[in-house]
């Protein structure tokens, strides 16, 4: 059976599930969505964007689909407010501060470029603040997950949108390439959800994961998805960022000394070409030809299909152009490339890094079970094919009039739902060790029937460490670095007045020294904390994630009290057992001001009143409040 024809009965199968009409059945054809009911069809598994690939084209676009595909998005995206935002921009503006000021000045370099690449995909500018949470406008950022570049994409996927990654170029590094990329990316997801959150989501977790998620949990709002932490976090987080990239004075970012934009001439070459001798003629170093050109691995660039686009520093190329037609001369360029072994790499990783056969690269190097390959040593990654001399084209021809100059690839939609991503209050909160379901819903002033509901528990039985969704609460403070700017969610986007978010104390942090048979796991569990903050905390990068006895690892404090049995100083009793503890009746306050630290939950629990009261008594649009507010308590 061929792939098109599998595609096809799952299409036909989803079809049926959603009572939809028999036959080929394109997604785009079918009926509109209702808003509170999602309909997908079943994709695979697998993460996506940077992950896995996402569906194939089907053998023919309907209409519909393409009109979706080819859509002028709008000019601006909708900034969405809530107390995980808030969060965000508290730790951007407070212990985060000096990593987002250091993101800002990178940005001056690529700030203009990007978002001219993205108007020109029709796509909305202000995608260019993904790149602070992709990369902090590292275009040479690696993950773990070997995603790379600004917009940190997987050689699967890039190659999928139209970039090269091959022994030469890693367009991935391509400041302006792999916008384009992105932004075609973007575009697809956009065709899917109709909604940006959505969308963003799908970008980091993959679609087919986001979709699933909708289907399973009933919900067009990605406010209420149950997602992977870092997904839930990452739609957040770009709020944060274009928050106060919009308006960077009012949250303090006043001093930022922006890098110098990237200023070049550009220069198209018949073949492979030399940078060194490029250099020379252009009266640069090669530091600087690398700087402007970062997709090249080397000190030869190639271009695909027989076609290398320069970059060389502003006002040099009508030089470099003038001693060609002089009769300098350029030599072929030496396609060998040579490449480090670094740790824990193998002779298959390093050949499908630089798609060339792993056979043919074992046998150039000699390497065999009697000589295997060993970090440190410089191994040949062998040309393909012998270079040309190199010419240069006509320079009349702009080679950036359009984004052309990446491939455009088809990929059909898999679905099409119509995304309702309404802002919402939520938080999530972090079990520590003797917490149950109770005493947690008693922390947020909600109900254990609605802990189990809105996290899918099955009992009541809960585990340090687990992370659960409480929405409808700005929650405790300690789990956000930072108070909210201003009572009003809409003030934080209407008000002129400078905002100064107080930031939260440093973390007081404890050592813990491991012991025989201990492992990270067993080591969050006991300080009530996640494996992926303990890795973080102590910059624990491998996979595995294993430690050694006596290593000593760093804890937060707001978690190492735990371990002594300290109730964090924010959370407190429930009011009605306050009451069983004092025999005294002190009048009922009408007013309350909110001290440092205190959130809207808390301080309904207190007076024995509800957050919805609160809110409504003060005319809040949100659970974020700031320290010395008065707040009228409801009768």
């Amino acid at each position: 059976m061929t792939f098109r024809q599998t595609l096809r009965r799952a299409l036909l199968a989803a079809a049926i599930c959603a009572g939809l009409p028999t036959g080929v059945v394109h997604a785009a054809d079918a009926p509109a969505v209702p808003r509170d009911s999602v309909v997908v069809p079943a994709v695979p598994q697998g993460r996506y964007g940077p992950g896995t690939a996402p569906l194939p084209v089907p053998e023919q676009e309907s209409d519909s689909e393409r009109e979706v595909l080819e859509q002028v998005a709008t000019e601006d995206i909708e900034l969405q407010m809530n107390a995980d935002v808030v969060k965000w921009i508290g730790f951007f503006t407070g212990n985060g501060r000096s990593t987002f000021e250091r993101w800002m000045k990178r940005s001056g370099r690529y700030m203009e470029l990007f978002r001219n690449v993205l108007q020109k995909e029709g796509m909305p500018p202000d995608l260019v603040h993904l790149v602070y949470v992709e990369s902090g406008f590292n275009v040479n950022a690696r993950s773990y997950a070997a995603a790379v570049g600004p917009w940190q994409f997987l050689a699967s996927t890039s190659r999928l949108f139209g970039l090269h990654v091959n022994q030469w170029v890693d367009e991935r590094k391509d400041p302006e390439k792999s916008t384009v990329a992105a932004a075609r990316y973007l575009k697809h997801l956009f065709g899917i959800f109709g909604d940006w959150p959505l969308a963003l989501a799908a970008y980091n977790a993959g679609e087919g994961r986001v979709l699933r998620a909708m289907k399973a949990q009933g919900t067009t709002n990605y406010w209420n998805l149950r997602l992977p932490q870092q997904t839930e976090d990452y739609v957040p987080k770009f709020m944060a960022a274009l928050a106060i990239s919009r308006d960077p004075a009012r949250y303090g970012f006043t001093e930022i000394e922006f890098d110098e934009p990237m200023a070049f001439d550009e220069l198209a070459f018949k073949g492979a070409v030399d940078l060194r001798s490029i250099a020379k003629l252009a009266g640069c170093t090669v530091a600087e030809l690398q700087a402007l050109n970062p997709a090249f691995r080397g000190a030869t660039a190639r271009g695909a299909n027989g076609v290398t686009t320069l970059r060389v520093p502003a006002g040099t190329g009508e030089a470099l152009m003038g001693r060609i037609a002089e009769g300098e001369k350029l030599p072929a360029a030496d396609l060998t490339v040579r490449h480090k072994v670094q740790r824990g790499e193998t002779l298959a990783g390093i050949a499908k890094e630089y798609s060339v056969s792993a056979r043919e690269l074992a046998r150039v190097n000699g390497i065999s079970k009697a000589k295997p390959l060993k970090r440190g040593r410089v191994i040949t990654i062998p040309a393909s094919f012998r270079a040309p001399t190199p010419e240069v084209l006509d320079p009349a021809v702009d080679p950036r009039a359009s984004t052309a100059y990446v491939p455009e690839r088809r990929i059909g939609l898999p679905a099409r739902v119509n995304g309702n991503s309404e802002t919402l209050e939520r938080t999530s909160h972090t079990v520590r060790r003797g917490q149950t379901l109770a005493s947690v819903a008693a922390i947020y002033g909600v109900s254990s029937a609605d802990l189990r509901q809105w996290n899918a528990l099955k009992s009541d039985r809960l585990r340090p460490g687990q992370r659960l969704r409480v929405r409808g609460v700005a929650g405790p403070v300690a789990a956000a670095p930072a108070p909210a700017a201003d009572a009003s969610v809409a003030s934080l986007t209407t008000s002129t007045e400078p905002i100064v978010l107080e930031q939260s104390p440093a973390p007081v942090a404890r050592r813990h020294t491991v012991k025989a048979g201990e492992s990270l796991t067993s080591i969050a569990s006991q300080y009530g904390v996640s494996v992926a903050e303990l890795r973080e905390w102590n910059r624990i990068t491998s996979r595995k994630g294993t430690v050694q006895r006596g290593q000593k690892l760093t804890i937060r404090a707001a978690d190492a009290a735990v371990a002594a049995n300290e109730a964090p100083a924010d959370l407190e009793a429930p009011a009605t057992e306050k009451a069983k503890r004092s025999d005294a009746k002190p009048a009922r306050a009408t007013t309350h001001t909110v001290r440092r630290g205190e959130t809207l939950s808390a301080i309904a629990r207190r007076h024995g009143v509800s957050v919805e009261a609160l809110r409504k008594a003060n005319q809040l649009q949100s659970s974020a409040i700031q320290a010395g507010q008065r707040l009228r308590l409801p009768g």
